[in-house]
């Protein structure tokens, strides 16, 4: 355990000093977090020469014991949320923000943030994009042979070509540009599906938005509420 981590939990169990539920809560909660059951328990002691309670919940005890690590000097966790595939821890000082697959962590002074807003984009040129492949692949796929039979008309030599059916009684230069109209439909009609997914947008001073895909729940909604505030009373 590293000296920043350990004036961080001391720092924590000093400022709940007398507040709450007992030692031995605090302890289940920190050992249930990882926390090395040595550490827990001397700091604890060393800290808390009495028995001590917090007032705080379980919850927040909790909070500390999983995200402690991430905090600042004098910085304490405020509020958790959950969306996505996104961990929204929100300090005195910060938003904090862990994403769950593939790993990764942002953070942003509060004093930063400019806007937050949930929003709905739907993209329906990739509709449109995505009929026309698919659209284009079916008559491409019903009239292709008409097509190389012209083309061997007038280059004969593509004939020895184009008269090779692996596949579908297709050629291979058919088959690749059947399978690339198909992947483009398909894959702008996925996007034209996703884009009904609404988006948490966060967005600092001086650098792009971060957009979290997420659906409109009540950790969003709370989230949203939560920074707004924080906007209103630091204007």
């Amino acid at each position: 355990m590293d000296v920043d981590a350990t004036l961080k939990l001391m720092n924590y169990i000093k400022q709940q000093h007398a507040k709450g539920f007992s030692k031995e809560e605090i302890r289940d909660q920190l050992l249930s977090a990882g926390w090395e059951e040595k550490t827990v328990a001397k700091y604890l002691e060393e800290t808390l020469k009495k028995e001590q309670t917090f007032e705080q919940s379980p919850e927040f005890v909790e909070l500390f014991a999983k995200y402690g690590k991430f905090l600042t000097e004098g910085e304490e966790i405020k509020y958790k949320y959950t969306f996505g595939f996104y961990i929204a821890v929100v300090t005195t000082k910060r938003l904090i923000l862990l994403k769950k697959f593939p790993k990764e962590l942002e953070e942003f002074n509060l004093e930063n943030i400019e806007l937050v807003e949930y929003y709905t984009n739907i993209k329906t040129y990739k509709a449109l994009w995505a009929a026309a492949y698919l659209a284009g692949s079916g008559l491409f796929y019903a009239y292709n042979q008409i097509l190389w039979d012209r083309l061997a008309m007038i280059i004969p030599i593509a004939d020895k070509f184009l008269n090779i059916h692996p596949f579908f009684n297709m050629n291979a230069i058919a088959l690749i540009i059947l399978g690339y109209c198909l992947a483009m439909g398909l894959y702008d009609l996925s996007q034209f599906i996703l884009s009904f997914i609404g988006r948490v947008r966060i967005l600092p001073k001086g650098i792009g938005p971060t957009d979290i895909i997420a659906n409109m729940s009540p950790d969003v909604e709370q989230f949203i509420q939560t920074m707004q505030e924080k906007m209103g009373f630091k204007k």
